[in-house]
C-alpha cells in the first residue's frame, strides 16, 4: 500500500505525525524518522504505526479537547441527525474490512455475526490489540439493547479465545468501546491492560462489562466524554 503524505501534524525530536492518504482514505502515520512524500507501507519499520484518520482525530493534533455532557434528548434531536448525515462516508473503512475490500491480511476470525481483526496498534506480541466488528450496522453504544446481549457475549468469548492463543488470560485484557467513536459502526476494542495506546483519551472508554450490566437502560443515559472543540458535536452540544 502506498502512503501519500499531505502534511506534518506534529514534529518532535523522536516522534513525527503525518497526515496522508492510502487509496483515497485519510490515514495518520506516526514514526521516529522523516518520510518522503510517498512511501510503501510494507517498507515501514516496526516502530512506525498507521491507522485510518477521522476528521476528529486529525483535528485533535491541532485543537484542544474539552469534556462535554450529552443527554439522551441531545442525542436524539441534535447528534444522531448529524451522525446520519456523515454515516456513509464515515463507515466506509469498516465496510471495506467487513466485505474484504481492504486489510484482509489482518482478519483473524470471521463468522456470520462479526469479524475480528488485528488492530494496527498491535506491533509486537506485547502490543496485543483486537477490533471486533459486527456486521449489523449498529452506530454506537447508545443503540445497544438487550437483544444484542448474545452478540456481545460471543464477541467477548471469541476475543478471549484468540488472546489465549497468544498466551494472554482474560484478566489481562481491557474490553471497551469508544464514545463518541471515530467511526459510527460499532466496534469493540480488546487490548492488554498496559497497552501504550490506553494513555490517550481514556474518558472516551466505556467498558464492555458496564454495557452488559445495564443493556436495557444504557442508551438513554446521560454521557460525559472528551471531544475536540472543532468537532461539530461539540458545537451542537453548546448551542
Amino acid at each position: 500500500m502506498k502512503f501519500q503524505k499531505i502534511e506534518i501534524l506534529e514534529y518532535k525530536k523522536n516522534t513525527n505525525v503525518y497526515l496522508g492518504k492510502i487509496n483515497e482514505i485519510n490515514y495518520i502515520l506516526i514514526g521516529d524518522k522523516k518520510i518522503p512524500n510517498e512511501i510503501i507501507i510494507d517498507n515501514l519499520n516496526i516502530t512506525d504505526i498507521f491507522f485510518p484518520a477521522s476528521n476528529e482525530l486529525i483535528e485533535s493534533y491541532k485543537n484542544k479537547f474539552k469534556i462535554v455532557t450529552e443527554t439522551f434528548d441531545d442525542y436524539c434531536k441534535k447528534i444522531e441527525p448529524y451522525i446520519n448525515s456523515i454515516l456513509d462516508t464515515n463507515t466506509k473503512w469498516v465496510k471495506n474490512i467487513l466485505y474484504h475490500k481492504m486489510e484482509t491480511d489482518k482478519i483473524l476470525y470471521k463468522n456470520k455475526k462479526f469479524v475480528i481483526i488485528k488492530n494496527i496498534a498491535w506491533e509486537t506480541n506485547n502490543d496485543f490489540y483486537l477490533l471486533i466488528i459486527p456486521f449489523e450496522p449498529i452506530k454506537n453504544v447508545r443503540h445497544l439493547t438487550e437483544d444484542h446481549r448474545e452478540l456481545l457475549e460471543l464477541m467477548k468469548k471469541k476475543s478471549i479465545e484468540i488472546a489465549k492463543k497468544y498466551s494472554f488470560e482474560e484478566n489481562e485484557l481491557y474490553l471497551f468501546f469508544h464514545y463518541h467513536p471515530s467511526c459510527y459502526h460499532l466496534h469493540l476494542h480488546v487490548c492488554l491492560l498496559n497497552h501504550k495506546s490506553l494513555k490517550f483519551k481514556i474518558y472516551r472508554h466505556i467498558l464492555l462489562e458496564n454495557i452488559l450490566d445495564d443493556l436495557e437502560n444504557n442508551g438513554k443515559k446521560t454521557m460525559k466524554f472528551e471531544i475536540v472543540i472543532s468537532n461539530p458535536i461539540y458545537k451542537l452540544l453548546n448551542e
